[in-house]
């Protein structure tokens, strides 16, 4: 499921959101960035908060699912709300409002439409900024089910009385 939802979130962004350069899972990749792959800015990485799986009838499972959107930017310096420079450094958080505008109403055949939960923004940067969006969906997942009209039966083995030794 998560892979879906993954592919889903990426096309969505690749399509409406075109200033994003780059879409991947996330692998701590600020931590990684000195030695590390580097990729064009403004990037998205998608991560997958843990869930509980609730089991339903006929083997199909349902999941409260929230993935956090990491976007890196660039930084850019300026110096108070004088700087004829703050507008455009203040520009990052465009790009979290389009992000945030496309993500809003995604939803597929087995997931509800995201809900947006929770936003970070990073206060603490030099170079990069990393604000991370958090989003929740409802999953049904139905690959394990049983067609309809498919009974299983349970056989019940009894063994057979043991006879005593003689």
């Amino acid at each position: 499921m998560r892979k879906q939802l993954f592919l889903a979130i990426v096309q969505r962004l690749t399509e409406q959101v075109p200033a994003v350069k780059f879409i991947d899972l996330w692998n701590e990749h600020i931590a990684t960035l000195q030695t590390g792959n580097t990729w064009p800015l403004p990037a998205v990485f998608i991560e997958f908060e843990q869930y509980d799986v609730h089991q339903q009838a006929n083997h199909v499972r349902t999941a409260e699912v929230s993935v956090r959107l990491h976007i890196v930017t660039r930084a850019m310096s300026y110096n108070g709300s004088k700087d004829k420079r703050m507008t455009e450094a203040l520009s990052f958080f465009d790009t979290i409002n389009d992000i945030n505008s496309a993500m809003t109403g995604l939803r597929g055949e087995c997931f509800a439409t995201f809900q947006h939960t929770a936003s970070a923004t990073n206060h603490n940067h030099a170079e990069l900024i990393e604000s991370i969006e958090r989003w929740t969906t409802r999953i049904t997942d139905a690959s394990a089910a049983r067609p309809r009209g498919t009974q299983v039966a349970a056989r019940l083995v009894l063994s057979e009385p043991q006879q005593p030794e003689q």
